[in-house]
Parts: structure tokens; C-alpha cells; sequence
């Protein structure tokens, strides 16, 4: 946290300005209200198990805990390494574009329980339900956020062993969350994995391949 602090002082300008272009997001986020209504034809895609999951509203805090895990990772990133931050975003707005074509052409619909309370934890759901349709689940945008920034920050040899366990521990979290309040079945977090990992790949490639093949190497000199 302190070089987090000393590096934000110094260059607190152009931690601003990286922070700027979080705005693309918004806009590509414009395009799923547009998607997010009935269309004439859905597919419901549930398996055995995700029947056997419970409705539970307490989930809500670590669903909407998202937005802040990814609040601390984009700022993160932002000041710490301006090449992953950029990495990042892009490969967010580029996975979210991918979920969109499939939304698409593959929409999908998740049924929700009726919410009959009014404590806290059912207002929270139903504002989340007010505010999103049950319809483009398949991706998981949820899912797919939540785990690029996982592999990132689990990849990432500057970060300690006990903040990669937390972050890991998060991100599951976030993905039993959206079982648990009725937001995605299994198949939507599975391709929201799916998707994380294309998106790392598809901007780390050279890296990736150098590490497999260093790998390798020293796997050979090991059994000489």
C-alpha cells in the first residue's frame, strides 16, 4: 500500500489519465441494454446441479462485491503497471463485445425466485433484478470479469502469495454468488472462464509460450 501511495503522489496526472479510459467501458456497456430484452426466442440451459442450488439472498454481498474487487484491481493496475492496466481493459472490452455476439445469437434466460421480503438483502436483490433482465447469461460477464483479473493477479510475480489466496478466494466466491441468487447457471460461468482465459491468451501469448517453453527446458535438464 505505501508504494501504492508514493507512486500515485508522483505520477498522480497520468494515473488520472489511464483511469480516463475506463470511460471505454461505459460505452461498450451502452450496447447491453440493448441486448437485455425479449427477442422472441430464449434457451434455458440449467443442469442437475444448478437445480439442486438453493436461492439465497445472502449471496447478494459478494455478487455485488464485484464491482469493488474489480474497483481495487483496475486502480491497482493503474498505478502499479500501466502495460498490464491496458492489457486489461482492452481485454475487457474485447471479452464483453464476444459475450455481446453471443448473447446474440444464443440468448439464453435464467428464472428468479419472487422476492417477498424487505430487509437489506432482499432490497439488494431486487434492485439487482430491476436493473438487469434474466436474459443473456451465457457468458457470464460476471464470471469472465472476475476471473481475467484472477489470472493476472495469480500470474503476477510481484504480488504476494497471501494477496493471490484472497483474490482467488474472491473470485470463487463471485462465481457461487451468481448460482446462489439465481443470476447464472453452471454452463454461463464455465464459458465466462472460457472467455477470461481466451482474452489473457489472446494478449499474453508471447509470454505464455516463453514460460511453457522455459518450462520445458528445465524439465530436460532435470532428467539428464
Amino acid at each position: 500500500m505505501k508504494k501504492i501511495i508514493e507512486i500515485l503522489i508522483k505520477d498522480y496526472k497520468k494515473v488520472a489519465v489511464r483511469l480516463f479510459f475506463l470511460i471505454s467501458i461505459a460505452f461498450t456497456t451502452v450496447i447491453y441494454k440493448y441486448l437485455n430484452v425479449y427477442r422472441g426466442k430464449v434457451y434455458h440451459i440449467p443442469t442437475f446441479i444448478d437445480n439442486m442450488i438453493p436461492f439465497n439472498k445472502y449471496f447478494i454481498i459478494p455478487y455485488l462485491g464485484w464491482y469493488i474487487y474489480l474497483g481495487f484491481c483496475f486502480f491497482y493496475y493503474a498505478v502499479i503497471d500501466e502495460k498490464k492496466y491496458f492489457k486489461i481493459l482492452w481485454g475487457i472490452n474485447i471479452g464483453m463485445m464476444i459475450c455481446y455476439i453471443i448473447y446474440y445469437t444464443f440468448p439464453t434466460y435464467v428464472p428468479r425466485p419472487d422476492i417477498q421480503g424487505n430487509d437489506i438483502f432482499d432490497c439488494l436483490m431486487k434492485f439487482i433484478y430491476n436493473r438487469d433482465n434474466p436474459y443473456n447469461c451465457f457468458p457470464s460477464i460476471h464470471v469472465f470479469e472476475a476471473v481475467l483479473f484472477g489470472i493476472y493477479i495469480n500470474r503476477d510475480e510481484k504480488i504476494t502469495i497471501s494477496t493471490k489466496f484472497i483474490s482467488s478466494s474472491i473470485v470463487i466466491l463471485i462465481i457461487f454468488s451468481t448460482f446462489f441468487v439465481k443470476q447464472h447457471y453452471i454452463y454461463d460461468a464455465i464459458s465466462g472462464f472460457l472467455v477470461a482465459w481466451f482474452v489473457y491468451l489472446l494478449f499474453n501469448y508471447k509470454e505464455v509460450i516463453e514460460k511453457v517453453q522455459e518450462k520445458q527446458r528445465v524439465f530436460k535438464l532435470d532428467n539428464k
